[in-house]
């Protein structure tokens, strides 16, 4: 069965990729009271920014977002329709597929189109449903919208104009003129929902940059909008199986991420490491996003799927892959900085991002970034020992 195959472990020695599932510890105590910062209300979003170029067509995507097709675009469309028709085939028999050839076929990427019918399938929404079932006592989308009256409903639609400022769908000026977008009022009813569904963690900054990128999923140039209660279903399994409730609850929890990446950045890039430290400059300045939002506001939107979808497959070590991959393009400019201030800013600064070919980018992630789950779970026990 699909839940059998998805939870099972790929056993390899070097390079093992199952989903893996880390129990927190509420018991250890922080290094300090971290306050994750505001990094919505002065954002400047600038992974989608227009960018003038001859050689580029400037337009719209199918998300909202500005972009540029280049020739290359054209040149893949023989692969594209290869991969749609073997993604096809495995969809509709999904439940009979070896977790392996998921796991290939996911690292090279998932047609745009197929999304809306792959995620909840990668996801294992069904097993989210039968969580929420037994902790909830119900599993449907629509009983956790039917208060009149929503604790974080204020706050929520005061971040949804901020949220992607340069996409369509969320653009204050068409907000002010048609009210609400569809894809603006979707993301509403999903935040609330997630914040009755899950009490305890309600609703945090952050979370309205990943969901807005789930149901930003599109067919061709036809919008089409992944259901909201799919959508809903999807983060739910990532709150509740993929661990991501702890992020959003306590900002302090972040410090065991912080740890376990410092520690892979000295492994895998030392320089780096040694620019840091001498600069005093601490992973919590510029990876808190990175980890509160999954990547969705500091790579392209179609890079960012790709990630995600291997998230959804391998579990937590994609998160350290994906950070490790974004300081490997950094670091060359990095070494030339020899300040505090320059070199934060850098760091927090996605401009260098904009035209990473997705292919490319995720080779690297997989290629140079070989660690195991061993490797995370033993420094996980590191940090938990240091902070006894």
């Amino acid at each position: 069965m699909r839940t059998t195959q998805l939870t099972q472990c790929i056993q390899k020695e070097e390079d093992e990729d199952e989903l893996f599932q880390y129990e927190f510890d509420n018991q250890s105590e922080p290094q300090q009271n971290l306050q994750t910062p505001d990094f919505q209300a002065t954002k400047q979003n600038e992974v989608h920014s227009q960018i003038s170029h001859q050689a580029q067509i400037e337009q719209t995507d199918q998300y909202g977002f500005k972009s540029q097709i280049n020739l290359k675009h054209y040149k893949d469309r023989k692969t594209l329709n290869a991969r749609v028709e073997k993604w096809r085939q495995m969809i509709n028999e999904f439940d009979k597929q070896n977790i392996q050839l998921i796991k290939e076929r996911t690292r090279k990427g998932i047609p745009d189109g197929l999304r809306i019918l792959a995620w909840p399938l990668l996801a294992n929404i069904k097993k989210a449903k039968e969580t929420a079932n037994t902790i909830q006592k119900t599993s449907k989308y629509s009983d956790f919208l039917t208060k009149n009256e929503f604790k974080f409903e204020h706050q929520i639609r005061l971040d949804v104009h901020r949220t992607f400022p340069d996409n369509i769908n969320f653009q204050v000026s068409i907000l002010q003129i048609q009210d609400q977008t569809v894809l603006s009022e979707s993301l509403v009813n999903v935040l609330k929902a997630l914040s009755e569904a899950i009490p305890d963690m309600g609703y945090c900054q952050g979370l309205n940059f990943l969901t807005a990128a789930l149901i930003m999923v599109t067919n061709d140039e036809n919008v089409r909008i992944l259901n909201n209660f799919e959508a809903f279903w999807i983060l739910y399994r990532l709150m509740t199986h993929y661990n991501l409730t702890a992020k959003y609850k306590d900002p302090n929890s972040l410090y065991r991420e912080f740890y376990i990446l410092d520690n892979l950045i000295q492994q895998y890039h030392p320089i780096t490491s040694k620019i840091l430290k001498r600069h005093n400059i601490d992973l919590f300045y510029f990876t808190t996003e990175w980890f509160i939002t999954l990547f969705s506001t500091a790579l392209p939107i179609n890079l960012f799927y790709r990630v995600f979808e291997i998230f959804l497959v391998e579990g937590e070590k994609t998160i350290f892959r994906c950070a490790l991959a974004i300081i490997h393009y950094k670091e060359q400019k990095l070494i030339q900085l020899n300040d505090f201030e320059n070199g934060l800013q850098y760091l927090r600064s996605n401009e260098d991002l904009l035209h990473l070919d997705s292919n490319q980018f995720i080779n690297l992630m997989l290629s140079k970034y070989k660690f195991s789950k061993t490797t995370i779970q033993q420094l996980d026990q590191k940090y938990k020992k240091n902070q006894k």
